[in-house]
């Protein structure tokens, strides 16, 4: 398969319209209906299901669209750390779940822009399962996960910063009463949680032989906040994460025992960074040993 094509197949998908993308993509309507058709030949399948309003992927579309977008950004890094050995450039990509200690990262990132204003950076939500499967492949230069985890097989850094979890839940439930939130007083309660398997493990110690109902999984805390507004779920999350939005109708209650996540940046071991890589490696290890640097980066 060739990366332009992969291209083309990703603009379409975008665009859902092969004349809309030959249009962003500046080629001719015909070429590009080609250029996709000989892809499925290729494949021996159909990506799309085609009608006069509009295009659908089919099931094996969408398998493309996912490798597709993991081999095009591959390419993209790859290139970019190509062409930035002798100079801070190019595009730093960083995967990372929801926790305030993203501002450590945030903040050596800042610096980096400041300095060096042609540099891109490319933030990814994911969580950590996903953040290490795309370290691993190439696609993320740098993760940030939450969690014990086995990670033998990567470079690591801890952060100074701890995620403590929290219980979240609409304003009107009897818990609202309490300071803090025990096993016992959830079990009456479904749960909404991370989508993270350690996640589930950690609390599985934590509820003991209290019998407790976890019907929903979800990467993102606002969304899983919305849920809990609606009063009948408590979501299990990080401290920190409320939406001062939704501060009228929900309460976040510190959990006891309390439970605790470390944050580690990880990346690939064996491999040779670039200089924007080097950088912010080299940058974040001088912060974590309390070095400042207000006069910028060099």
């Amino acid at each position: 398969m060739d990366v332009r094509v992969l291209r083309y197949f990703l603009a379409v998908c975008e665009e859902k319209n092969f004349t809309k993308a030959a249009q962003k993509l500046h080629i001719a309507q015909p070429s590009l209906s080609t250029q996709i058709k000989d892809l499925e030949n290729e494949l021996g399948v159909d990506l799309f299901i085609r009608n006069h309003r509009k295009l659908a992927l089919t099931e094996e579309g969408y398998f493309l669209k996912d490798r597709a977008q993991e081999i095009v950004a591959l390419t993209d890094n790859t290139t970019s750390s190509l062409e930035s050995r002798k100079v801070v450039s190019g595009t730093l990509a960083i995967g990372a779940g929801q926790t305030l200690a993203m501002r450590h990262i945030m903040k050596i990132i800042d610096h980096i822009l400041c300095a060096h204003p042609d540099v891109q950076i490319r933030i990814i939500d994911a969580n950590a399962d996903d953040v290490e499967a795309r370290v691993n492949n190439g696609t993320l230069d740098f993760g940030v996960v939450m969690g014990e985890r086995p990670l033998d097989d990567f470079n690591t850094l801890v952060l100074p910063e701890k995620n403590q979890f929290v219980a979240i839940f609409n304003k009107n439930l009897s818990l609202e009463k309490k300071k803090t939130v025990t096993p016992a007083d959830l079990s009456n309660y479904p749960i909404i949680s991370s989508n993270q398997t350690l996640v589930s493990d950690k609390f599985k110690n934590w509820w003991g032989n209290n019998d407790v109902k976890n019907p929903v999984n979800c990467n993102l805390s606002f969304n899983s906040s919305l849920l809990a507004e609606q009063g009948h779920m408590v979501q299990l999350t990080y401290a920190g994460l409320l939406d001062k939005g939704l501060d009228n109708n929900l309460v976040a209650r510190p959990l006891e025992p309390e439970i605790f996540d470390p944050n580690i940046v990880i990346w690939k071991k064996n491999i040779k960074l670039s200089n924007l890589e080097n950088l912010f490696l080299n940058e974040l290890k001088k912060s974590l040993k309390g070095e400042h640097h207000e006069a910028g980066i060099n």
